[in-house]
């Protein structure tokens, strides 16, 4: 009997149940399964690729919450700004009232003007991480189209509403509005402005006071227009022309008014509706605006994920009291000319100033609110993205975990019965050397005893 021999087996089993030992202990302590490719080749090189995503997919997430606090940055600003316009709204409309003195209306207009001049500080300070918010960069918004609107005229002289429709507008006995095929202006050419047009009289004759011509039966049609396009307007911001128009002479189309100052711009183009002397009273008011460029900026590019492409873009408007169109806003009386560019004194009443400048700031909330609610939008959307990837996380750490995690019960049951088998072995081992050792003596003892008889 080979009872040396016989231990080979047994110490080759104990070698592996002892590796195998070993190797639970290292998952229990470590937590993971596959620590190294020698472990599980394809899984780790899986759990690897899976990792990288995860990896690119977190950093993305804080991409995208660095991006949801500019939002929230340039938000707070154009809050602010909103809030400036309120109050120069409330100022305004204090200044529309005949109870003010010239003093008190240079008082609101000095604290409008500061306000202003906040605004546009407001939006050249405001920075995040070294980049300015709203200096046009980041400005990829699209184009306000250039608009013609009807608006409330100024009251009549017994405090009466004008009606802004004639009573025989085509001349075959059809009220219709007093001017009428009102053209948007176009960028270069026109010049926004306030504009009224109001039957003030009726004669026979009718002596037109630019010309001198003597037209018959007659009504004289005032405009009146304010602008606060500067020297581009005029050597005033307001002008006052009156023309004598025949009684049932129209409608007259074609009719084109430049701005006093010449040079090729214009106020508008329009068709003035047939007269006649019922029509003394009628008033029609309008207001042009050259809408806004889209803007030449670049979208703000954030990589929210782990691969190439994964983006999103945010857009930034440009914020300034001219891109709002509200400067150079007054409440003053303005200096009025004539159709000759002729300054012919002071208005008495600031009514048609502050009127522009009301239609005016209330045009400007309405813009930055709107502009506010797409700073919300791409908040939200850059929220679902966030919560997107955070979903992707989630499931892609739980395929690593599957992958590389040790299975805790299954590693304890198979450490418990590896240290039993790793006892049984080394007992066995132990018993089977002892046994060697006793036969080893017979072996001997036999050999002593057979030379002592021989």
């Amino acid at each position: 009997m080979d009872v040396l021999g016989s231990t080979g087996p047994v110490l080759l089993n104990l070698a592996r149940t002892q590796f195998d030992e070993q190797r639970q202990v290292n998952a229990l302590a470590s937590g993971l399964r596959v620590q190294t490719a020698a472990d599980n080749p394809s899984g780790y090189a899986i759990a690897q690729t899976v990792q990288t995503r995860v990896s690119g997919l977190q950093q993305g997430i804080q991409n995208v919450q660095a991006a949801s606090n500019l939002l929230n940055v340039a938000d707070a600003t154009m809050a602010g700004v909103q809030a400036i316009l309120q109050r120069i709204h409330t100022l305004i409309v204090q200044s529309r009232s005949d109870l003010q003195s010239n003093n008190d209306l240079q008082n609101i207009q000095t604290e409008i003007s500061q306000l202003l001049n906040e605004i546009d500080k407001i939006a050249s300070d405001a920075q995040f991480n070294g980049l300015q918010l709203f200096g046009g960069q980041f400005d990829n918004t699209a184009a306000i189209a250039p608009s013609v609107t009807i608006v409330p005229s100024q009251p009549n002289a017994d405090g009466s509403a004008p009606s802004p429709n004639v009573t025989n507008a085509d001349g075959f006995g059809n009220p219709g509005p007093l001017v009428s095929n009102l053209q948007p202006p176009i960028a270069g050419i026109s010049i926004p402005a306030l504009m009224e047009y109001r039957v003030v009289g009726y004669a026979n004759p009718a002596i037109d006071p630019d010309s001198g011509t003597n037209v018959g039966p007659g009504v004289y049609l005032q405009l009146i227009a304010y602008s606060t396009a500067g020297a581009s307007f005029g050597a005033g911001p307001q002008m006052v022309d009156t023309a004598a128009v025949p009684v049932n002479s129209g409608p007259i189309s074609g009719v084109s008014t430049p701005t006093p100052s010449g040079g090729g711009t214009l106020l508008q183009n329009y068709t003035i509706a047939n007269l006649t002397a019922s029509d003394v009273g009628t008033a029609m008011t309008i207001v042009t605006s050259l809408g806004k460029a889209a803007g030449t900026g670049t979208a703000l590019t954030v990589n929210s994920g782990g691969q190439e492409g994964s983006t999103v873009s945010i857009g930034i408007p440009t914020l300034s009291t001219s891109a709002l169109g509200v400067a150079g806003i007054s409440v003053l009386p303005p200096a009025v000319v004539n159709f000759n560019n002729q300054v012919t004194g002071s208005s008495s009443s600031n009514q048609y100033a502050a009127s522009y400048a009301e239609i005016a700031v209330q045009n400007a909330i309405a813009q930055l609110s709107q502009q506010r609610a797409q700073i919300g939008a791409q908040t939200v959307m850059l929220q679902e993205d966030a919560g997107d990837a955070s979903t992707q996380v989630v499931n892609q750490v739980a395929a690593i975990s599957a992958i590389r995690d040790t299975n805790i019960g299954a590693a304890v049951t198979a450490l418990t019965k590896d240290q039993i088998l790793n006892h049984i072995g080394t007992s066995v081992l132990a018993q089977m050397q002892a046994n060697a050792h006793l036969v080893v003596q017979l072996v001997g003892r036999s050999f002593a005893r057979a030379s002592v008889r021989g």
